[in-house]
C-alpha cells in the first residue's frame, strides 16, 4: 500500500528535494490537488514552519488527509528526506497509539493488537509535491498553536513531550470539514476518523488473506468499532 507523502513547497525546498508534483488531471492546477485515502493510497500533507520568525528551530506539520489527524516533529538539526521518511512511517503510528491510549476509545490491550495488525501492511513510502487547499487551514491553526505554545512557554525549540501533549489534544477535539465527494458539512473527531480508516484496511488485509488460502473465515476480523467510546 501506497504511504503517499505531499510536501508543500517550503519542504521540498527545506529538503533540497526535486520531488514530482502529484499527477493531477487535466484542467486542473497542478501542485494543489486534493488528497484522499483510500484501501490503495495512505494520504498526508506536510508543511514546515519556523518556530518564531527566520528562527533556526522549526516544526514539521504532518495531517492526514481524511481525518485531518495532526502530529509534530520538531527539527534543530538538519533532517535528510531518508531520515525524515523513517521517521514518519513509525512516528504516526506511535501517536495515534498515545492518543487511544489518552482518549480510551479502545482498551489498551486492544491499541496492542491494532498496531500488531498494521504491522502487517507494507506501507510504501512515496513523496510528490502538492498542497492540498483544503488541509492548509487545519495546518495552519495547528501552526499557531505550536508557535504561541512555544512563545507562552519561552521555548525556542518543540519538546517531544510537548509535540505529543499538543497532538492528543488537536486530535480529540471536533473537526468540520466539507466532504470531497458529497459537498455536505461533517464534523468529527480526527483519532475517531483514524481508527476507523485503519480498520477498515486491517479487515481489507484479512479478508485477502482468506481468499488467497481460498477459505473464507471472517471469525477473527478485529472489529474495533465494538469499543467505541460512549
Amino acid at each position: 500500500m501506497k504511504l503517499q507523502l505531499s510536501a508543500s513547497n517550503a519542504l521540498n525546498k527545506y529538503l533540497k528535494a526535486d520531488l514530482p508534483h502529484l499527477s493531477h488531471e487535466p484542467g486542473k492546477q497542478a501542485g494543489v490537488n486534493t488528497l484522499i485515502s483510500d484501501n490503495n493510497s495512505f494520504n498526508w500533507q506536510l508543511q514546515i514552519i519556523d518556530n518564531s520568525y527566520k528562527s533556526r528551530e522549526k516544526t514539521i506539520i504532518v495531517c492526514e488527509a481524511n481525518s485531518r489527524f495532526t502530529f509534530f516533529i520538531p527539527v534543530s538539526l538538519k533532517l535528510s528526506q531518508k531520515e525524515l521518511t523513517q521517521r514518519l512511517q513509525y512516528e504516526w503510528q506511535l501517536i495515534m497509539a498515545e492518543t487511544l491510549e489518552v482518549y480510551q476509545l479502545i482498551p489498551r490491550s486492544d491499541i496492542a493488537v491494532l498496531l500488531s495488525e498494521l504491522s502487517k501492511i507494507e506501507f510504501m513510502p512515496h513523496w510528490v509535491k502538492n498542497t492540498d487547499l483544503s488541509i492548509s487551514g487545519h495546518i495552519s491553526d495547528a501552526a499557531l498553536w505550536v508557535t504561541q505554545t512555544l512563545q507562552e512557554e519561552g521555548l525556542y525549540d518543540l519538546p517531544k513531550d510537548l509535540a505529543i501533549e499538543l497532538a492528543i489534544y488537536l486530535n480529540t477535539q471536533p473537526k468540520r470539514i466539507t466532504n470531497k465527494t458529497t459537498g455536505r458539512k461533517e464534523k468529527f473527531i480526527p483519532i475517531e476518523r483514524l481508527l476507523h480508516y485503519c480498520q477498515s484496511l486491517i479487515a481489507a488485509r484479512q479478508l485477502d488473506d482468506s481468499s488467497s488460502n481460498e477459505i473464507l473465515d471472517t471469525s477473527n476480523i478485529i472489529n474495533f468499532s465494538d469499543y467505541h467510546k460512549k
